[in-house]
């Protein structure tokens, strides 16, 4: 009796209201996934260990192995380059998409004049980046004009840029550093494009720790800094992790990732060895999402 109780506690306790609530959410995905991806899925494990053609009799597979695999990892050297280069590009990106979407959170948190339509202003280019949108732009050459290179100068000019690498070089700061700076104050349109989920994910982070923390530090006469320390940025680090893995997902199947180029070049001619592209950059990701959520998740404090 005691084991059935047990029992029935426990299928209880996994069918809260909140259960029902977040698994009628994951629905859609399921039945999608289901109906849609699930079969193209295994057919690209399948293609990527045979050697796929097509001919009048339809398709015809040879078994071949792991040898689409052995030939990316130690044949392909364009691969192997665009591979290191893509996750060498984008473990600078995660730090500094993370750090502008919480800077611009905190800014727009604050109370101000204007503040809705600095909200909405910083949400546009996910409305842009939808398909239809972004592809009418691209028509008009919109976006390509906006992502060009020096486009924070284009009002101070090439001085603040001399100015800005004697300053840091004053300070220490090795050139290859400065150049990534460089790099990344010139392309500030590109990351502010990247960070417009994170930065609505960061406000409403914000607008749920409770006003009573910041209150008790009033009263303790703390300042700004050590509230932000204490308070703002432990009780965010629930949207922390929320974010990081979108960005980390995000980056990783980003449009204009190399590796992701270089597998649709390779899927209208070798679809088998773009399928074995494909699972190998799916297990890196994987891998790479797991081990950020295993070392974050341990640092993550939720409030009761």
């Amino acid at each position: 009796m005691a084991r059935v109780k047990e029992k029935k506690k426990k299928r209880g306790h996994f069918f809260t209201k909140d259960d029902i609530t977040g698994y009628l959410f994951v629905l859609p995905f399921l039945i999608g996934f289901i109906f849609l991806f699930a079969k193209p899925m295994v057919t690209s494990i399948i293609y990527s260990f045979h050697d796929v053609s097509v001919s009048q009799a339809g398709i015809e597979m040879e078994s071949v192995g792991f040898s689409n695999y052995e030939y990316a990892l130690f044949s392909d050297a364009d691969f192997v380059k665009r591979f290191t280069g893509s996750i060498g590009t984008i473990l600078w990106n995660i730090p500094i998409i993370m750090f502008f979407s919480m800077f611009i959170a905190l800014l727009l948190n604050e109370k101000f004049v204007g503040r809705l339509f600095f909200r909405s202003a910083m949400f546009l280019p996910v409305i842009f980046g939808t398909g239809v949108i972004l592809f009418l732009l691209q028509r008009k050459g919109m976006v390509a004009s906006l992502f060009e290179s020096n486009n924070s100068y284009m009002v101070l000019g090439d001085g603040m840029q001399t100015l800005l690498t004697e300053l840091m070089a004053n300070f220490g700061i090795s050139s290859s550093i400065t150049g990534k700076i460089q790099y990344y104050i010139n392309n500030i349109f590109d990351i502010s494009w990247k960070s417009g989920i994170q930065i609505i994910l960061f406000i409403i982070g914000l607008q749920s720790i409770p006003s009573y923390l910041y209150e008790v530090c009033k009263l303790e006469g703390a300042t700004k800094w050590e509230t932000f320390w204490k308070i703002t940025f432990p009780m965010l680090s629930p949207t922390i992790l929320l974010c990081l893995i979108y960005t980390i997902i995000d980056q990783f199947n980003s449009s204009t990732n190399q590796v992701i180029e270089l597998v649709e070049q390779n899927m209208r001619e070798q679809i088998h060895y773009a399928c074995a592209q494909t699972w190998m950059y799916s297990l890196v990701v994987f891998a790479f999402v797991f081990v950020v959520y295993r070392l974050v998740a341990k640092r993550v404090i939720y409030l009761d």
